[in-house]
């Protein structure tokens, strides 16, 4: 059986870096091992969409930029014939997909191995990721519902807004395993004046 590893593994959590006002107001934790499927196919084929809904329980979001969720699986669109796929870990869902579309025209791709997600909160994640991200992030422009490709920090990233945390108010943060470490310490540093919090990797899918 094969042995995985967090690309944070060098890292130490928790880590509390209080910021000049003695208090945090960042949190960044990571949801290792998920799984990430990159599906491709047509959104006008209903047998297509029928499947992905049947297996995963979610209609595919054919606006640009936009995601939905339930029970824990997530789906961005990345393309008008492209989306992200987000899962629980140890999941037989892309074999199970895969054998559905069999006769259809698609491309379902697992990319687990090759990404992580972070979740980052608290009331300065908007700032903290503004001072490298060319993306507006005000309430106006990203809100509930929303996902977007861009860049933090030289890393390619998908943002998805989660407004599902019971911390409150959240994003999640999708980027390559060989930019893991580099993002994480990039993050810690740019939130370290107002403080922040390092969790430990959650456990739950």
């Amino acid at each position: 059986m094969s042995f995985r590893q967090s690309p944070l593994i060098e890292i130490e959590t928790p880590i509390h870096g209080p910021g000049v006002a003695a208090q945090a107001s960042f949190w960044i934790q990571e949801r290792p091992f998920r799984t990430h499927i990159n599906l491709r196919g047509d959104p006008a084929d209903a047998g297509f969409t029928e499947a992905v809904a049947h297996t995963i329980g979610i209609s595919l979001p054919v606006d640009p930029n936009t995601c939905a969720s339930k029970d824990n699986w997530g789906a961005c669109w990345l393309a008008p014939d492209e989306w992200l796929l987000i899962g629980p870990k140890d999941q037989d869902s892309t074999r199970d997909l895969g054998q559905r579309l069999v006769p259809l025209h698609h491309a379902l791709t697992e990319v687990s191995g090759g990404q992580t997600v972070f979740r980052v909160g608290g009331d300065g994640w908007r700032d903290v990721l503004a001072s490298a991200c060319p993306l507006d992030l005000h309430p106006r422009a990203f809100r509930a519902g929303a996902c977007a490709q861009t860049v933090i920090a030289h890393a390619n990233v998908v943002l998805i807004y989660a407004g599902d945390d019971p911390r409150g108010e959240a994003l999640d943060i999708v980027v390559r395993r060989s930019f893991a470490d580099h993002l994480a310490r990039w993050l810690m540093d740019a939130a370290a004046e107002g403080g922040f919090e390092f969790l430990a990797p959650a456990t739950s899918s």
